[in-house]
């Protein structure tokens, strides 16, 4: 359980330190993690934006950061990985979901996996068009049945 608190202690500590700056960025923070990797410290922060976040604005990002967190005194040895949420981000609620409209993604469910566009989205269930056999389908997803829906990348 301490470790449950101090990562969402991190998370608002860096939250705070960033909202300002991301939002005079147009830039959005997604996620905090810590993570240990052969002993070694890494502060992952997954930075997004409305089309698609570019190196310059992570290299931005990660520059005002570094000075922050000496700050706030975050760790004595730790590594300091700003990144993208990358393309095939997981949508983890309603708003992320409905921004999503438009765009091609994957839900799974407990008896079903679908790849489509998004078309439509309600807080019951959302729409996807699929393309089955040369066929384009419409099919209702019930939102209570999703398990996992990300974004996907079109082959």
């Amino acid at each position: 359980m301490k470790e449950g608190r101090k990562i969402a202690n991190i998370k608002e500590k860096i939250s705070g330190l960033l909202e300002l700056f991301l939002k005079e960025k147009n830039l959005e923070l997604y996620d905090v993690v810590e993570v240990k990797e052969s002993g070694n410290h890494i502060l992952q922060i997954l930075i997004d934006k409305e089309n698609g976040i570019d190196v310059d604005s992570l290299t931005l990002v990660n520059n005002y950061l570094s000075e922050k967190l000496d700050e706030i005194e975050y760790r004595e040895s730790y590594y300091l990985e700003v990144s993208s949420p990358g393309a095939e981000k997981l949508l983890r609620n309603h708003s992320e979901i409905e921004k999503a409209i438009g765009r091609y993604i994957f839900v799974k469910t407990d008896n079903q996996e679908q790849t489509g566009y998004l078309r439509a989205v309600t807080p019951e269930k959302i729409i996807i068009e699929v393309n089955q056999k040369g066929r384009i389908r419409k099919i209702e997803v019930e939102t209570k049945s999703i398990r996992l829906i990300r974004l996907a990348i079109k082959f």
